[in-house]
Formats: structure tokens, sequence, C-alpha cells
């Protein structure tokens, strides 16, 4: 039963948006600390704070930790009871260490031969989950005293059943080929995981060269971008997917060599970050991403770039594309401060940050009005009726509810909660200019619906066991960014709980078949009937595929529309004459801005050569900048879609 779990996922996305937390509890790291030893038994022991580490890519924490409360407990301090697991099968993972931060120091404990672990902290209080490693597995450790999981002690308390999920290090054959199909030697390889520093203790290899026969081995996880680059070819870039880690392989396919070739990664940007009072703030994540006034063009790398400050608060980031910018620089429990439309080589930065309100509040049953012992809390910045801007994440095991988030500027905000077995719920917060107080936002959660159904093969209707069942659709700028899963048992069962309420959008994948994105699937409060969802298996030398049907385009909310970026040939987009910097403002004569987002693309989603409606405001010709823009409506034909 592999349901919503917290998934630890080193050197991994979620796309995660940065994070800011409470100030308190951090461990501290005097100079010439040395890094905690591994625990030798599964009793915990205490070690000496953490030393700073050189920063790398990161992998995020997410999904949702299922805990139970139990009040009494014969440690002086509480405590916590739990298991690790495989992420993709949900067996026990032996041996794993688990370190906990506090604010004197360092614990760790192992786990058993089934997995299971006991954390007995020795003071009450906040700890930080700082580090869990385990020997075939991705390691989970961001920059010491930065980690997004929160483990309250509280005397006489104790919290049970805490499941954490270890994603399993699997080793990929990546190889790169010519526009011809033939393999490609000596292409320099990149793996873009562009993650918010979940991996930062434990530096991965993430450049390549390909060999002779154009091969590589390398270790990628979900969600990551490979880019191969040679110097007599243009550049080509593909994702690790849920199909690429079922077969273990990827194909990079460069393009004609057109021009003088790509631009040099040869300009850097740099600077430093300071308090409001101008002293240097060490330890500091700073990343650089494509400037949001540019998009849909895009500079630099997908996942953007990233660098710890050193002890004087400098960073230097090379490689970064020609192009604009906007720079951010966090440090928890410090509001964030941003640079817009940077130009990439400029030495001289200066990013400020400073105290911020204090965001707290308690996460309740909505039935029984009892505090919910675990949750996973983000919080986004509101940008226009559509557009929310990832600004925090963390995750409390907490058997009074509450938590505590400081560092919050000035603005519009959305609170979103989600916990184990129940449907996400969110509140609508305004952080008052000048405010360094704290601001209440307390949530209540109710239960979830259930689906059940069972994964077959197509044509033959055998059953897939093992198969992953996940929900997409939950949002793609979510920071939370929640991820039900299910894995099938041997007759091809599944069941996912705790759902939203909504219509959604299923990925189904299975090892030695194609993956597919199942769209229109509604959820209601009750049960839903079992669904059969089937998949192609893959033939002999084919590469995975993901099917799914849409209109071929890539959309991001921009105001009051989903602007277009990119617009794939072949697809109902392109046939019906859509372009970059189209604006889609209805849809079926709804405005987007009254669907939102989520809703809006499951509303494009539908059925293969089905026709919808779009209300286009169309993207302005050139010298026609700032002259009113006009909405057509356009029919578009749903496409089925294979990547």
């Amino acid at each position: 039963m592999l349901a919503i779990v917290l998934v630890l996922l080193g050197g991994l996305l979620l796309v995660l948006g940065g994070r800011d937390g409470e100030a308190e509890p951090q461990a501290t790291r005097p100079p010439g600390a040395t890094a905690p030893k591994p625990a030798p038994a599964t009793a915990a022991t205490e070690t000496a704070p953490e030393p700073k580490p050189t920063h790398t890519t990161a992998a995020p924490p997410t999904r949702l930790v299922p805990a139970t409360y139990a009040e009494r407990s014969t440690e002086a301090h509480g405590a916590f009871e739990g298991r690790v697991i495989s992420a993709t099968t949900g067996d026990g993972v032996e041996g794993a260490e688990l370190t906990f931060a506090g604010s004197g120091g360092a614990t760790s404990t192992r786990t058993d031969a089934n997995g299971r672990f006991r954390f007995v902290p020795y003071s009450a209080g906040t700890w930080q989950l700082a580090v869990v490693t385990a020997r075939g597995y991705l390691p989970f450790g961001p920059e010491w005293g930065q980690s997004p999981i929160r483990f309250t002690a509280v005397p006489g308390q104790r919290l049970s059943d805490i499941v954490l999920a270890l994603t399993p290090e699997v080793e990929l054959l990546g190889r790169v080929e010519g526009a011809d199909g033939k393999p490609v030697a000596g292409a320099q390889v990149r793996v873009l995981t562009g993650r918010s520093g979940e991996s930062v203790l434990f530096p991965t290899p993430d450049r390549y060269t390909s060999d002779a026969s154009g091969e590589f081995r390398f270790h990628g996880p979900e969600g990551a971008i490979v880019e191969a680059r040679h110097p007599a070819h243009a550049s080509a870039q593909a994702e690790v997917t849920a199909g690429t880690l079922l077969a273990r392989r990827l194909v990079l396919k460069l393009g004609r060599h057109e021009g003088s070739g790509d631009a040099p990664l040869d300009e850097s940007l740099a600077g430093r970050v300071v308090d409001a009072s101008g002293t240097a703030v060490a330890g500091a994540l700073v990343s650089v991403e494509s400037a949001e006034s540019a998009w849909p063009k895009q500079y630099g790398d997908a996942h953007g770039y990233e660098q710890v400050t050193d002890d004087e608060g400098r960073f230097t980031i090379e490689g970064v594309a020609p192009g604009l910018y906007d720079v951010t620089a966090r440090l928890m429990g410090l509001a964030p401060g941003e640079l817009l439309d940077v130009t990439a080589g400029r030495k001289d930065l200066v990013l400020t940050l400073a105290r911020g309100a204090k965001l707290a509040g308690t996460v309740r049953d909505a039935a029984t009005r009892k505090p919910m012992p675990s949750f996973t809390l983000a919080v986004f910045t509101k940008r226009g009726p559509l557009q929310r801007v990832p600004f925090a994440q963390l995750s409390f095991i907490d058997a009074q509810g509450h938590y505590e988030l400081a560092g919050v500027p000035a603005g519009g905000y959305v609170v979103q909660v989600a916990a184990y077995g129940y449907a996400p719920s969110e509140t609508h917060v305004e952080v008052p200019r000048g405010a360094s107080g704290t601001v209440t936002a307390d949530v209540s959660l109710g239960r979830g619906a259930k689906m059940t159904g069972r994964v077959v093969e197509e044509g033959t209707n055998l059953p897939l066991e093992r198969a992953r069942v996940s929900v997409e659709g939950m949002g793609a700028e979510s920071a939370l960014s929640v991820r039900y899963d299910a894995l099938t048992d041997a007759e091809g069962h599944f069941t996912l709980d705790g759902l939203p309420s909504g219509q959604m959008s299923l990925h189904v994948s299975a090892d030695g078949h194609h993956s597919r994105i199942i769209s229109g699937i509604r959820v209601g409060p009750e049960t839903t009937a079992p669904r059969i969802l089937e998949l192609r298996r893959t033939e002999e030398g084919e590469e995975p595929q993901v099917d799914m049907v849409g209109i071929g385009a890539v959309l991001a909310p921009r105001e009051d529309a989903l602007m277009v970026g990119q617009v794939f040939a072949g697809g109902g987009a392109w046939e019906a004459g859509l372009t970059t910097g189209d604006a889609i403002v209805r849809i079926n004569g709804r405005p987007v801005v009254e669907l939102g987002f989520p809703d809006a693309i499951q509303s494009i989603r539908g059925v293969e050569d089905s026709l919808l409606v779009l209300g286009v405001r169309k993207a302005p010709a050139p010298g026609t900048e700032g002259s009113p823009a006009t909405i057509v409506d356009i029919t578009v034909k749903r496409r089925r879609i294979r990547k």
C-alpha cells in the first residue's frame, strides 16, 4: 500500500520552489566541526554538528508522511517511530541511517531488517530530518540546517507509523545519436535536476562524455533533464521519465549543425548576499532562472543554476548562457532577496535578505477538530488571478498540528495543506507591508475520495503487477506537488485514497509497456467505480513512449490567460494556427480565470478527435505591439500525442 508517503528523492524536481522556514531550531555548525558518523546500531546516538558542505544539484523531498498519534510515551521528551521503504516497491529498507538535527547538535538512528526505526530525542522541541541514506538508494541531505522536514518532540507524546520512502539509485544507459541515427562520440553530457538543495551533502556526478559507441552511464532521477552538446551538431535535451527509469535507457538525438552553432556557455553571474544591516550571509541558496518577463523565450538551462554562498556571502555562478535572468537568494527564516531581469555577465549583484513576518497556524481534522499529527504545507505568492509562484514548502510531524514559517515578505499568498488520507485544502493570506509579527492561518482538512481500479495489458487483458498509477493535474506550479501514487498487486489492482473532488488525469506506467496519461477522470466525495486502465506493450528494440490526448502545446498561466509557449507540429494547436505568444482566455465559452489553471488544463485535455473552442488573444504581429488585441474563437481538435 504505497499511497501518499514522504518520498525522499536525493538528486531528483518537483519542480520545487524555494524554501523558507521557522527561525528557531537550527543545528549549529561551528568552524571545524566534523560530519556526523554513521550510527552503529538502531539506538540513537548523539553526534557533533555538521560542517558546511559544497553545494550541488538537488532533490525534492515531497509527498506526505502518514503518522498515528499516541498520547502516552515513557520517554522523557517523546518519541517517533516509523519505517523507511522503497518508493518503487514499498519494501522496508534495512540499514538506512536517519540523522536528526536539533539546536544542540545531531542524533542518528538506523533501521532494522524490516526498515523500522525509532527516534528518541534527547531534548524537547523541533528537530530537522537532516540526512537519510541507505545503500542502493539516492540520499537525502540538504544544506545543513535547511531541511524542510520538521519533527516536534513533546514530553509524553509519541508519533508512530511514520513512513519515509527512498528512491532506488538506478543506473541508466544514455546514447547520443546524430540526425542520421549514428552514434556520436565525444559529446559533452550534463544531467540537470534543478532542485532546491536536497542533496547538498552528497555531491554526485552530473557531467559525462559519450564513448566511441555514443554511450554513457549515469544516474538520473525522474524529472531530470539530460543535455548533450557536440561542436559538429546542434544540441539536444531529453527528460528522464517514469518510462525511462523502467527501460533504463535514454536516447538523445542531436540535430543538424546550422550556422555558427550553439552559443557558448561562457558568461557568469557573481555578487554577495547580505542581511538588512549589510552583514554577509553565509549558506544562502542563490538561484538563477530565465527571466519571467522574457517568457516564452527561455534563457539557459531549463532548471536554471544554483550555488550556496561562502563564509563571506559571496557567490560566482559559471557557465551561464547569455540572456536575461531572475536571481533569488534564500535562507530559512529570512525573507528572500530578488533581482529581476539581470543580464548574464554581471559581477556586482547584491541581494538583501530581510526579516519578514511569521506565518503560523494549526491544521485540524474538519470533522473531529483534532490536530493533524503530520502534514505538508506549501505557500505560493499570488501573481494575478491565475499565476501562483512557489514560495516555500515544509513537512511537519507535530502532535499538536502546529506550523510556523518565518521570513514571509509583504504580499498576497495561498497557503495549501495536504495530509495522508485527506483532500488538500487551501486558504488565502495577506501579509501587510512592513509586518514583522505573526500572521495566523489555520486550516481544516476533510477526508478525500477513494479510487480503485486495475491495470492490464492492451489486447491480452493480462494483469500488470507493480504498475505505477499516479495523479497529475494538481497544479503545474504547485510547490506542494502532492503526488498520489499506488503500485498494483499481482492481479493488477490498485487503490488511491485521499483524492480531492474534481477532474484529474492519471499517469500509468509499467515495465515493458508504454506509459499513458489518461484525462477526464472525475472524482467525487464517494468511492468511484473500479477503472480498467490498459497499457501497450513495447516491442523489441522500441523506445518507451508516453501516450496522451491534448492540443499539443506548452501552456503557462500569465495574468488572465494561458500563454502558448511552444506548439508541436502535427498537433491540434498547430493545425488550428496557434503560435507562440498567443493567449487562451476562454475554453468552450468559460473564462480561464473562472476555471483556474488546473481545471483549465483538464478542460483542454479530453477524448481523442473531439473538438473544443478556444477564445484566443492572438500574439501581436511585429510592429503592432501596444495595439488593442481582439479575441477570436478558434476550434481545435484534440489529438493523440506520443512522446
